[in-house]
C-alpha cells in the first residue's frame, strides 16, 4: 500500500482496538462485554463501523445465539459489502439459514468472490450448477476470484466446508 492511500479502518476506537490486540469476546465478564459491544456496532450509524463489526463478528469464534441474530439481521445491511461480510458469517456458522441468500448472490448479475466465499462455506450440492455456470463465464485472470470459486465447487461437491478460506 503506498503513502497515497489511506489504509481502510472503522473510525471507532473499540473495532481499531479488536484489529490490532485481537482480545477474547468469551469466556470473561469483560470478554463478554467486549463481544456485547461488537454486537452492538453491527448496528452502528456508520457503514465502515457495521463492515468491520460484521466482519470481526463473522471472524471470530463466537458461537452465541446474539451473535448469529446480528449476523442474520446484517445479512439486510444496505451496504454490499457489510452484508456479504455477514452472510459469510452465517454461512460458516448456520449454512441453512445463509443458503438462500447464496442462491440470490450467485444468480445476480454480478458475483464476486466474497458471495462465492459464503458458498463454500453453505457446501450445499445444490449450488454447483450455478458455480459450474459462473466457471464458464469467467472471462478474466482474476486470480482470487478463480481460487475461491474452485474452493467453492469443492465445497459443495464433497458436501462440507473448508476449514478456512
Amino acid at each position: 500500500m503506498t503513502d497515497e492511500i489511506e489504509e481502510y479502518r472503522p473510525p471507532s476506537p473499540f473495532l481499531q482496538m479488536l484489529i490490532d490486540e485481537e482480545p477474547e469476546l468469551s469466556g470473561s465478564a469483560e470478554a463478554d462485554a467486549r463481544a456485547a459491544e461488537l454486537i452492538a456496532l453491527t448496528r452502528d450509524a456508520d457503514p465502515a463501523n457495521r463492515d468491520w463489526a460484521l466482519l470481526l463478528l463473522g471472524q471470530s469464534e463466537l458461537e452465541t445465539d446474539e451473535a448469529l441474530a446480528a449476523l442474520v439481521a446484517g445479512m439486510d445491511d444496505p451496504e454490499h459489502e457489510a452484508a456479504l461480510e455477514a452472510v459469510i458469517g452465517v454461512a460458516m456458522r448456520a449454512p441453512e439459514k445463509a443458503l438462500p441468500r447464496v442462491l440470490e448472490l450467485l444468480d445476480g448479475d454480478t458475483v464476486d468472490s466474497m458471495a462465492l466465499e459464503a458458498a463454500a462455506y453453505v457446501a450445499d450440492p445444490s449450488l454447483l450448477p450455478m458455480l459450474e455456470a459462473i466457471g464458464r463465464e469467467v472471462v478474466d485472470d482474476d486470480d482470487v476470484f478463480t481460487t475461491v470459486l474452485a474452493e467453492a465447487i469443492a465445497a459443495c461437491s464433497r458436501g462440507s466446508a473448508p476449514e478456512a478460506l
